[in-house]
């Protein structure tokens, strides 16, 4: 990130005026959720520079900022909310902002004693918050990752002594976003995608890697016998909110076949230790070699070897928007959920999603048919990928 001199040396005095020289993040508990507010994360950043900010959050988001810009320090939950709380209370932060929506976040920085406590005033929670911003109509429309950064946005207008939190709307030209562009969002007719955050996204990734991590990758590789050079695909057949956003392991099967024989490419099926049945059918049904990394690989080695990709074929889930935040092309399938509101950021995204009347529902399993993924075929898929390849 490069800031103008005079800049940071303006904001880093403002904000040691306003005594905020300790920022604690409290990071959402989805890996998805949280790569969506990583543009949000990024303004608490160009807002804060001089400021020491940590990340609270499960091990495996904090393993998601190890090479962060963002943020300085990560601390990972105790095992008891007293225990956390006793553990925040040591360090003497200054200001607190709450990605997640729930009561016992903001009860966590409120018996921690933190003097600013910052996050949306919803369920219940907002005596416990100081700089609590309200929602309504027009903020319920937005995306997740605009929703995020409307609560910083808001804030740090607060900061400044030039707004009150009375419902405050996002500002289209501040931070990561384009004045005059919300009317792109969402899926286009060809199934591109293009977001708010396109531009920014086409600067840098939102995830970072560090070089041993991507040698170890390209080991990984070598060992699984995947030749340097090759066109790699990574497939996703997971998601771990629940069956109702995963398409057919048969169905994933015939598409690796297809990318063998058409592309030559050397396909990656990924997936937590939870989802290696999955994987396992893929692998069972495909009439192709295939590379299975399902429950093989940490968060850090997840990333490093989806960055190796050339293109990412996925469900909606955290593995998705990892690719994604890490400059991979996805072909996305859409089924239950909204890719207007949890889509992958950035451009250079294909969805594919099949229009229904129960769609999107977001129940975790589906109580009648699956049409919204069982209308997806397997040429659906394909056409996703020569789009992007071809």
């Amino acid at each position: 990130m490069v800031l103008d001199a005079q800049k940071v040396e303006d904001k880093a005095t403002m904000t040691k005026d306003a005594g905020i020289e300790k920022l604690l993040i409290v990071a959402p508990n989805w890996i998805g959720d949280t790569v969506l507010a990583l543009p949000a994360i990024s303004r608490i950043r160009d807002i804060f520079p001089a400021s020491s900010i940590t990340v609270l959050g499960l091990p495996h988001i904090c393993e998601l900022f190890k090479e962060s810009p963002f943020s300085d320090n990560r601390m990972i939950h105790s095992d008891t909310l007293l225990a956390t709380v006793h553990q925040i209370k040591k360090e003497g932060f200054d200001l607190a902002i709450l990605f997640p929506n729930s009561f016992r976040t903001a009860l966590l920085v409120y018996l921690a004693r933190i003097p600013l406590r910052c996050g949306y005033n919803r369920d219940g929670r907002g005596v416990m918050l100081n700089m609590g911003i309200k929602t309504d109509a027009q903020i319920g429309k937005l995306s997740q990752s605009e929703y995020y950064l409307n609560m910083v946005n808001c804030m740090n207008r607060e900061l400044a002594g030039k707004d009150k939190y009375q419902g405050c709307h996002p500002d289209l030209d501040s931070g990561s976003q384009t004045k005059g562009s919300r009317n792109k969002f969402g899926v286009t007719d060809d199934g591109k995608r293009e977001t708010v955050f396109s531009g920014e996204q086409k600067k840098n990734s939102w995830l970072r890697l560090n070089p041993n991590e991507v040698r170890h990758a390209t080991k990984i590789l070598y060992n699984y016998n995947v030749p340097a050079g090759s066109l790699i695909i990574g497939i996703n057949p997971g998601a771990a909110y629940g069956s109702a956003k995963r398409w057919y392991p048969e169905r994933f099967a015939g598409v690796c076949s297809s990318l063998v024989k058409k592309y030559k490419a050397e396909v990656i099926i990924f997936g937590s230790q939870q989802e290696a049945s999955i994987a396992g059918e893929i692998e069972h049904h495909s009439t192709v070699p295939v590379v299975n990394m399902a429950g093989k690989t940490t968060i850090r080695e997840l990333m490093a070897l989806i960055k190796q990709c050339s293109l990412f074929i996925t469900n909606d889930s955290g593995p998705m928007h990892i690719a994604a935040a890490l400059n991979i092309p996805v072909v996305a399938i859409f089924g239950s959920t909204d890719p207007d509101k949890t889509g992958p950021l950035g451009d250079n995204h294909v969805i594919i999603r099949k229009k229904v009347d129960c769609s999107p529902c977001f129940k975790r399993k589906c109580p009648t048919d699956l049409r919204c993924m069982d209308l997806i075929t397997v040429e659906d898929l394909l056409s996703g990928v020569d789009s992007m390849l071809g």
